[in-house]
């Protein structure tokens, strides 16, 4: 009997009983069978059936009892999972559609009711877009592709604004394999989401202006060009310079700068289409990609209109401030079969509207490929140049209109390039743009100065040199410690140093470049303001520095010998006169320059100009020819000079 029950228990456990299920009904069949034998024994063969078909009935009975109990222990708890998980739970029938949900998955989308009955009422609440991505999940799993269910997407919550959910769930499939039902977890995932779009944002966003940003710009090309491909369409990239946006940057403050950057860029959509893009490629360069045109004159409009919104004036705190463009323009395929090729056409032809003078629009043509080459095998030639002394110093002299006295000489940098003497506004613009401007800067101070070194040690008489310096020589680069290293090296006076500084050297905000100049003129050094009224020009400059002296430039003096009936010569001459008058009041010694003719020296000489220097007197000269024509024949330079 024994046996028998332990039989009966191992069958009952391989069903799943708990073991007190299984004790409990291995007890009634026990009991049945002890009854029913001692019956049989007694020789009641009917009653000994009779108890033990009793014993297995009780012993069924309380089995079913148990399952019972245990089967509504399950769904409470499986209830109680739908209500306490943090995560949304579902359960779906694939066969017949019907959909149950707990309290938590209602409550993340704000619902109060659950009107989720079947699939059908779910994909009403589903995106439209990512309806047909959700079934497509559903189906992959359902198939048995997937191991599980899992899909984002995003659904309708009760105030109508659309959540990020993630759900995941596994299948149970009958013996054929059919799914007959799946269930799963719903996480919010909205939040994640948020974050996530707001790092891509800032990966493929403009933090000041809000336009795409290069990274996206390269992403957004190439897609456009792909498109033109499959449609036979043209595509055209407009690349946009904001001319001498420094010069605003350096006067205003770069919030100024930013302020009026954010205006423009906030204007150009009004003239572009909406399935054009507007990007920002960096610092003042914008970008435009136009899509779907059918000729090059859509561009060339696009463009012009674009190049008349930039320059109209603009109010920033205050002030109206009018600023210009070079705009260059090339179109695909002609110009270019992918996004550097066409993006490098663009930027050399507006590079060719900036050689313009600005404020143009220029298509890309073969030429300019073939200028670029040849400015870049230019820089290389240069770097050479310096790093091989290539270059040599002219001197031009500069001397008194009362006496035709010799006082100093200004430096000028001249490269030989074998047999071909190249002059330096055809390589100076080249060197200050590549950065090349610091050594060789560095090479004009190092040579001018043991130059002056020698003469002064064969002449007695005091001599001055004037030096150039950039504006891209001081940041970082401590100018003022390679001009007082090669003085002290040297053992020349100080005061025979005298450095050259356009306005646009003061217009740094940082002021690195006053004080390099303030520390030099603490030294002894004299520092003479060059092109005085040409660049951005504004008298509040004179008060940052204290100068020695101030240089006209060449031409205002060019107009003093215009006729006399022209408005440039009656303007020209009023303009110097003004010049020569606000020097001396500041106690600032005045040198005109670019003096070519008789007529502009007398002009200069009887207005109280002090220092003249020009071909009038003399061209820039090799050092050679300067000591021979100049130093040692002072009487004679002189003579020549009052001739």
């Amino acid at each position: 009997m024994i046996h028998v029950r332990n039989r009966f228990a191992s069958w009952l456990e391989s069903f799943g009983l708990r073991s007190h299920c299984i004790v409990l009904a291995s007890l009634c069949l026990a009991a049945g069978l002890a009854f029913g034998l001692s019956m049989f024994a007694s020789g009641n063969g009917l009653g000994g059936g009779i108890a033990l078909a009793i014993g297995v009935l009780a012993g069924a009975l309380s089995l079913t009892v148990l399952a019972l109990l245990t089967m509504r222990r399950s769904l409470r708890a499986q209830a109680l999972l739908m209500a306490g998980a943090h995560d949304g739970i579902f359960e779906w029938n694939p066969l017949t559609k019907e959909l149950k949900v707990g309290q938590r998955l209602l409550a993340i989308l704000g619902y109060s009711d659950n009107f989720l009955r079947d699939t059908h009422a779910w994909l009403e609440i589903v995106h439209p877009d990512d309806r047909a991505h959700y079934n497509l999940a559903v189906a992959t799993h359902l198939k048995g592709l997937t191991d599980h269910f899992y899909c984002e997407y995003r659904v309708m919550a009760v105030t109508g604004e659309y959540r990020w959910l993630a759900a995941r769930g596994i299948a149970l499939r009958n013996r054929k394999g059919v799914a007959t039902q799946m269930a799963g977890s719903v996480s919010d995932i909205t939040d994640r989401i948020q974050r996530e779009q707001q790092i891509r944002d800032l990966a493929l966003n403009d933090q000041l202006t809000g336009l795409p940003n290069r990274r996206s710009l390269m992403e957004s090309l190439p897609a456009a060009i792909a498109e033109a491909e499959r449609n036979a369409h043209q595509i055209g990239v407009i690349f946009i310079d904001l001319d001498r946006f420094k010069n605003v940057n350096d006067a205003r403050g770069h919030l100024f700068g930013d302020a009026l950057l954010v205006a423009i860029t906030q204007r150009l959509p009004h003239v572009l289409r909406a399935y054009d893009l507007l990007l920002r490629h960096g610092g003042d360069e914008l970008v435009v990609i136009l899509t779907g045109l059918t000729s090059r004159a859509e561009a060339a409009s696009v463009a012009q209109r674009l190049l008349e919104l930039i320059s109209a004036p603009a109010t920033i705190e205050g002030t109206d401030i009018r600023i210009t463009a070079s705009i260059g323009v090339a179109l695909f395929p002609g110009d270019g079969q992918d996004a550097d090729s066409l993006l490098g056409c663009a930027d050399m032809a507006m590079y060719a509207a900036k050689a313009l003078g600005g404020n143009e629009v220029c298509f890309f043509e073969n030429a300019m490929r073939e200028r670029v080459s040849s400015r870049a095998t230019m820089e290389s030639r240069l770097r050479g140049a310096i790093e091989n002394g290539d270059l040599v110093l002219h001197f031009q002299p500069q001397c008194r209109f009362s006496d035709g006295t010799l006082v100093g000489a200004e430096a000028l940098v001249r490269w030989q390039d074998g047999e071909r003497m190249i002059r330096p506004d055809q390589f100076i613009a080249l060197a200050e743009e590549t950065g090349l401007i610091v050594p060789l800067g560095h090479w004009v101070i190092e040579s001018a100065i043991g130059q002056l070194a020698q003469w002064t040690s064969a002449y007695p008489d005091a001599l001055r040199v004037s030096i150039n310096l950039s504006t891209r020589q001081f940041p970082r680069h401590a100018v003022e410690m390679d001009v007082l290293a090669a003085i002290a090296r040297h053992g020349v006076r100080a005061g025979c140093i005298e450095l050259e500084v356009t306005e646009s050297v003061l217009l740094s905000p940082e002021g690195t470049a006053l004080h390099a100049l303030n520390a030099l003129r603490e030294a002894g050094c004299r520092i003479a303001l060059d092109d005085f009224g040409t660049g951005y020009s504004s008298l509040s400059y004179l008060q940052l520095l204290e100068f020695d002296s101030l240089k006209i430039d060449k031409t205002f003096v060019a107009n003093l010998t215009a006729a006399p009936t022209t408005r440039g010569a009656r303007g020209g001459t009023a303009i110097v006169s003004a010049m020569i008058a606000l020097a001396h009041r500041l106690g600032y010694e005045v040198v005109a320059e670019g003096v070519e003719t008789i007529e502009q020296f007398n002009w200069l000489r009887a207005a109280g100009c002090e220092l003249c220097q020009g071909y009038h007197y003399s061209r820039p000269l090799p050092a050679a020819e300067f000591e021979q024509q100049f130093l040692g024949t002072a009487e004679r330079a002189r003579a020549l000079l009052i001739a």
